[in-house]
């Protein structure tokens, strides 16, 4: 009986600080669709440049996965199809997964520098839609040009989620000046 007390309390305890710790994680992520994601990108961060930091990381590894689906877009285009229109599509793509390795580059060290103005723009380059976007004009969708795509769209949510932390957090309060109302 004695036992089943302690154990009970102890599982309790472990519990609470569990909820607690996962809670305080999902402050971060609580305005991103996919909550359980944005999680898992920033980790056990509890700060939000580390977070971000953990998230631009992960983010970049999984975009590596898309310059396989780059590569691949040549061999899944129609045979019959233009050899400069094949060169331009194939060009997009590789272009596109150039720009988002940049941007991924680009945000990670504008987290520190600048993450109120500049990092919402360079996370929003992350996209493959020039790819998928050039694929669809002149054939049927590539599925793993499509399937890349939403699943960085996923990704770039749970970024957009800690931007949007950030910008909140940095909102500093009306100072009181002396004689002329509020500074700014």
């Amino acid at each position: 009986m004695k036992l089943t007390v302690v154990v009970c309390l102890t599982l309790a305890v472990f519990g609470a600080v569990f909820i607690g710790s996962t809670s305080a994680r999902g402050s971060l992520c609580d305005t991103a669709k996919d909550k359980v994601l944005c999680a898992q990108l920033t980790g056990r961060a509890k700060r939000w440049d580390k977070a971000m930091t953990n998230a631009l990381v992960g983010v970049k590894k999984r975009a590596e996965a898309g310059k396989s689906v780059a590569d691949v877009v040549a061999a899944k285009l129609p045979a019959d199809m233009l050899a400069i229109t094949k060169e331009s599509i194939v060009s997009t793509c590789r272009d596109n997964y150039d720009t988002i390795m940049y941007s991924l580059d680009e945000s990670l060290g504008l987290v520190k520098d600048d993450p109120t103005s500049a990092l919402r723009p360079s996370i929003s380059t992350i996209s493959y839609f020039d790819c998928t976007n050039a694929i669809s004009e002149f054939t049927a969708p590539v599925p793993e040009a499509t399937h890349f795509d939403t699943e960085l769209l996923k990704l770039d949510d749970s970024l957009f989620a800690l931007t949007e932390k950030r910008r909140k957090k940095k909102k500093q309060p009306q100072q009181p000046c002396p004689g002329m109302g509020m500074c700014v």
